[in-house]
């Protein structure tokens, strides 16, 4: 009798846990439904606050659900993408409460046509992105608005369309994040919890350091790269913050939110506040960050200031810093925590930030993509990765100028004068080596030795304070052609003021050549030329299409009335050089009393050494080991490539080297002065200084320390 009531003890145990497993499960599945339902919810939400261009009626569509206006059989100009696009806007018009069409029985019969139409025809399309991102990524949001207005068999009927494609390791960078999304979109619409978890993993799985270049996505020093070790902040770049943010925010309150970890949560950060903003100024971003895009109108546009209102939110440690660059989205000066200046090594790219001025320079190396042409945009964009800097006060300078550029002469490039060079087909790899850039994230240097198009030249950019020194030496070309080094190229906004030496005038001609030219100023920059040299300055009407640097773009003939400044080399020059200093955010007055002063010291120009002095800076590129003499006595020689800042203090020196070459374990220099710190030795009146360089992922980035003067 005692074992007859162990087992039915045993049993009524067994019996309790089942039931207490079951209600655990049953627990967990509505807590799954739940947040569910709340993302689906704040998916529906953001779908109905985009803009509504719905003006079609219903009887637009055929009987079979499809519109006469579409080709649907035509494999090269596929329009497929039109006809979902339309099913987005038309379920949008049906779930805005405030449209008149809200929840019209005509419409949704309509809709469900159109859905009908792609399910039976299988939509296909020989473009591999309308395939896997472009048409599902309007589908998707499309069929959401339908949830719980249609039966649940129906939305999983529509959702085969919908494919999980995070398994494809192909897709990096933005793309991840795009076909991450759409995983989650399809498990909202078919209550898959664990497929949206999939989707949010995935996109979490963006948030690391890629190490290996060529690996696209987020690099260390906070660059973005896609397709290949090519910089593109701006454009794919912009749309990875933009999601990023937005889904953080989308998985508040929610078992997903965990997915993103604090230290992924800070990588985020530090992407978008010593990247991002970095590459901006007030409402454009760097053309030289944005790849092909800038073939396309708008394309210069800068982050979202909607992903900043998010980023007040979800980051509020740094939400002032947020709300001080949105403000500069709108005009407000840059923000003082990040002026100054930065060089990304992973990006071959220096940026150079005042409170009202936004400067750049970008060249090209063996280790990154400079630029591409793709689908038949940026036809014109050879030159753009070859030195082209940024000249910015205003925002307005570049923005839209692209059909009208002459792209010989894109800004702070050296090139030849013919049309047919600057024919981009495919990618552009670089080919030179030396490569590099300095900086103490004050101010700071960026060189590389330029053999592109049968043009050779060592070009060498000097940001200092509020201002830019370029160099140029060592002047090669063969052939016929003649070679011209492009100062600036910008919207013509007001006068141009010059200066020969018989004190400032207005430039009344259209184009005119000069041969000593001092100054010129133009729209609050100032360009200042030290030396004298064979310059011409042209204000004039240009023309051009979209379609003549994009095939998809117009042919409408633009016409615009544009800035140049250039140096003429000649034909075939032989060591031909050049120097001259850009001085942006200034009056005409502030520019003039700053062109006076003689705080620019250039030292040596040649094919081995370029040195500048700035107050108490000193800056050189070493292409080959030498020496640089300065003007006040300083001598300073290294045995390696390399590029070096000298920032001279009251009890000695700050020094900052790096490695141009990404080959070299260390860099050793020999001052003639008597200090005394890290790996120095004095010696026979001179110091000897060994810098260990960085290594692994830090390969190329600036070392700086500290010595005393003894």
């Amino acid at each position: 009798m005692k074992n007859h009531y162990k087992l039915i003890f045993a049993l009524l145990f067994q019996s309790c846990l089942a039931l207490t497993s079951i209600n655990v499960s049953a627990q967990e599945k509505k807590s799954e439904q739940v947040d569910i339902d709340t993302l689906t919810h704040r998916l529906v939400v953001k779908a109905l606050e985009e803009h509504l261009s719905w003006d079609r009626t219903t009887s637009d569509m055929l009987p079979d659900g499809s519109w006469k206006d579409i080709n649907y059989k035509d494999s090269v100009h596929v329009q497929w993408p039109t006809h979902i696009q339309r099913l987005k806007t038309m379920s949008q018009a049906y779930r805005d409460p405030s449209n008149q069409l809200y929840n019209s029985e005509a419409l949704l019969e309509n809709i469900l046509s159109g859905f009908d139409f792609i399910y039976d025809k299988k939509y296909k399309s020989w473009n591999w992105y309308d395939v896997s991102i472009g048409a599902p990524s309007n589908y998707m949001v499309a069929l959401i608005l339908l949830k719980n207005k249609i039966s649940h068999e129906k939305l999983l009927k529509y959702a085969t369309f919908l494919k999980d494609d995070i398994g494809n390791k192909a897709h990096q960078g933005q793309n991840r994040i795009s076909v991450s999304i759409i995983t989650i979109y399809k498990g909202c619409i078919e209550n898959n919890f664990a497929l949206i978890n999939r989707g949010f993993a995935s996109v979490a799985s963006t948030l690391v350091i890629e190490e290996k270049q060529g690996v696209e996505g987020i690099k260390i020093d906070n660059s973005f790269h896609q397709h290949r070790p090519q910089l593109y902040s701006g454009g794919y770049g912009m749309g990875f913050v933009k999601s990023i943010a937005e889904f953080m925010s989308l998985s508040t309150n929610t078992f997903f939110a965990d997915t993103f970890t604090p230290e992924k949560r800070k990588l985020f950060s530090d992407l978008l506040r010593k990247g991002h903003q970095l590459f901006g100024y007030r409402d454009v971003i760097d053309f030289g960050t944005i790849g092909r895009g800038i073939s396309r109108r708008n394309a210069m546009g800068n982050i979202d200031s909607a992903t900043l209102k998010i980023m007040m939110i979800i980051d509020p440690a740094h939400a002032n810093d947020y709300k001080e660059w949105k403000n500069n989205l709108s005009g407000a000066a840059f923000s003082k925590t990040f002026q100054g200046n930065k060089y990304f090594w992973k990006s071959d790219i220096m940026t150079h930030h005042g409170a009202n001025y936004y400067l750049s320079a970008k060249v090209i190396s063996s280790r990154s993509v400079g630029t591409e042409m793709l689908n038949g945009e940026n036809s014109k964009g050879y030159n753009l990765p070859l030195g082209a800097t940024n000249i910015t006060t205003t925002g307005k300078e570049y923005r839209n100028i692209f059909p009208v550029w002459d792209w010989t002469r894109v800004p702070g490039t050296t090139a030849v004068n013919n049309p047919s060079s600057v024919l981009l087909s495919w990618y552009l790899y670089g080919s030179n080596v030396f490569s590099g850039g300095i900086s103490d994230g004050k101010n700071g240097a960026i060189a590389y030795d330029h053999s592109y198009n049968g043009v050779q030249a060592k070009k060498a950019y000097f940001f200092m304070d509020d201002a830019m020194l370029c160099l140029g030496s060592g002047i090669n070309a063969l052939g016929v052609q003649s070679v011209r080094t492009s100062v600036n190229q910008c919207f013509l906004t007001g006068d141009v003021m010059i200066d020969t030496g018989n004190n400032a005038q207005l430039l009344t001609e259209k184009r005119h050549i000069f041969t000593d030219l001092k100054w010129a100023y133009h729209d609050s920059v100032g360009y200042v030329f030290p030396d004298k040299a064979n310059i011409t300055i042209q204000k004039d009407t240009q023309a051009g299409s979209w379609k003549s640097i994009s095939v998809t773009g117009s042919d409408s003939l633009v016409k615009k009335d544009v800035f140049s400044i250039w140096f003429n080399h000649g034909t075939a020059p032989e060591n031909e050089h050049y120097s001259y200093i850009v001085i942006p955010g200034k009056s005409l007055a502030d520019f003039k009393n700053e062109a006076s002063d003689k705080n620019f010291r250039i030292v040596q120009n040649t094919v081995d050494v370029q040195a500048i002095r700035y107050k108490n800076y000193y800056a050189i590129i070493f292409y080959n080991p030498g020496a640089a003499r300065m003007d006040d006595g300083l001598i300073i020689k290294s045995e390696n490539k390399a590029l070096v800042l000298l920032k001279k203090k009251d009890k000695g020196y700050s020094i900052s080297v790096s490695d141009p070459v990404h080959i070299q374990s260390a860099v050793k220099l020999i001052l003639n002065k008597k200090i005394s710190g890290p790996d120095a030795a004095y010696s026979g009146q001179n110091t000897e200084i060994t810098f260990m360089l960085p290594v692994g992922n830090d390969i190329g980035n600036s070392l700086t320390r500290q010595f005393s003067a003894k």
